[in-house]
């Protein structure tokens, strides 16, 4: 054999070796979780260490782990000590930056909770948390040295709280599992809440793409006690004790239901190996919530709840964004329009390459003027801005309740994560 082929031969195995069992080479099949807390205002962000658990499950991707898909207003990296290779990286959002827009923001500084979670690692690796700049640039917030053998690392068994399997198709590294995890239903409502529970299992699958992949879907109903039932209505001081202290009227939104409570709902999804969190909320008010790589939340008993029980796992599964624009939003700030969002159905033109222009048909006006239902184009409105933000389509499951289905960019996306979480390659 020639030197060069010698020194290929090497290379390859090295590659094989180093990527192709990344996994089992560096994690075992449990879930390493950090508990942290977001602090600060609309000008600083903070990053301080809570604690650290082992949880029994991983349901998460088993292969590229050193890649992902440019996704979530922060992301977090974990190092290997002695060679210092990046084994795993992922993309999130979260409640704390979304406040950051806000007129309270400017006045006040806050703590939210945050959770991260990756693979259990069999040696002493660097934790990374970032925040996004721009499309491709990164600020360090916050790095730590985790040793799998620190007696502080938390190994308690979560809750004993009833599960029941919704659906089940495949094992947990080649499946999406969802956690459905129930909010506002007391002790003697659990019937109800498994019943909820498989509605929304049944208006998910009967949506594309989730259709078309069912196979790689595995859906888990927790019956998380609440001692009240219902949801807090914060305005009428409604306040009730639930499972995971849900609310309407985040950041003073009639519509905007969320939890604060990230460690409870962690807590609660560790009872299964999961991908995605949905929360339930037994609670016929219209409204929800979704945040990228954390949690979707909806109403069970609205009349709307179909439409918006996919509108939110849009957000929280695929990072989609909202296409609709308000001129009063309370987050009409969350976008600079100086910069391209990471959102893929949305754009500021900056980078618009970087999305669905070259999908767009020859001679397709930017922005796009002419009102044609059935046309990909470039049509201003999204983001929460009437204006320099824009959309793929007229109409869209991301933009209204009437839309029918997402529309192909979008459709695109939610595949693209599926695909990036049951396929090894």
């Amino acid at each position: 054999m020639s030197k060069p082929s010698f020194v290929l031969c090497l290379f390859l195995i090295y590659c094989s070796t180093f990527f192709g069992q990344q996994y089992s080479d560096f994690f075992i099949n449990k879930s390493c979780r950090i508990d942290f807390h977001f602090c600060g205002n609309a000008r600083q962000t903070s990053v301080f260490l809570d604690k650290v658990k082992q949880e029994p499950f991983w349901g998460g991707r088993q292969g590229h782990l050193s890649t992902d898909l440019n996704l979530g207003d922060f992301r977090f990296r974990v190092l290997d000590s002695l060679s210092n290779k990046q084994i795993y990286i992922d993309g999130f959002s979260a409640l704390f930056h979304e406040w950051q827009s806000t007129p309270e923001a400017q006045i006040t500084s806050k703590s939210f909770e945050q959770t991260l979670l990756f693979p259990f690692p069999k040696k002493t690796v660097t934790l990374i948390i970032e925040k996004r700049l721009d499309l491709d640039q990164w600020n360090e917030l916050f790095r730590y040295s985790l040793s799998p053998t620190d007696k502080l690392i938390q190994k308690s068994a979560p809750k004993a709280v009833p599960v029941k399997i919704i659906t089940q198709t495949a094992s947990p590294e080649k499946a999406i599992d969802i956690a459905v995890i129930a909010e506002g239903y007391s002790a003697n409502e659990q019937e109800k809440f498994y019943k909820d529970a498989q509605k929304l299992s049944e208006n998910l699958l009967t949506h594309e793409p989730f259709t078309k992949y069912k196979s790689r879907i595995n859906i888990y109903a927790i019956a998380a006690p609440s001692e009240q039932s219902g949801i807090s209505l914060s305005k009428d001081s409604g306040w009730k004790n639930t499972a995971v202290n849900s609310h309407f009227y985040t950041f003073y939104s009639a519509r905007y239901l969320t939890t604060t409570n990230t460690f409870a709902v962690r807590d609660l999804a560790a009872l299964v190996p999961y991908d995605a969190i949905y929360v339930l909320a037994n609670t016929s008010t219209y409204g929800g919530g979704g945040i990228f790589n954390f949690y979707a939340l909806t109403a069970a008993d609205n009349k709307l709840a179909t439409q918006v029980t996919v509108h939110e796992f849009g957000h929280s599964f695929a990072g989609l964004a909202d296409e609709y624009a308000y001129d009063t939003d309370v987050l009409d700030q969350t976008y600079d329009i100086k910069k391209e969002p990471w959102e893929p159905n949305i754009t500021s033109l900056v980078q618009f390459d970087r999305k669905w222009k070259n999908q767009l048909t020859a001679g397709t006006a930017i922005p796009t003027i002419v009102k044609d239902s059935t046309k990909l184009g470039v049509y201003e409105g999204a983001g929460y801005l009437v204006k320099k933000m824009y959309r793929p389509m007229l109409d869209c499951r991301m933009r209204t309740n009437k839309a029918p289905e997402f529309c192909p960019i979008c459709k695109q996306a939610v595949e693209k994560m599926i695909l990036f979480l049951t396929e090894e390659k």
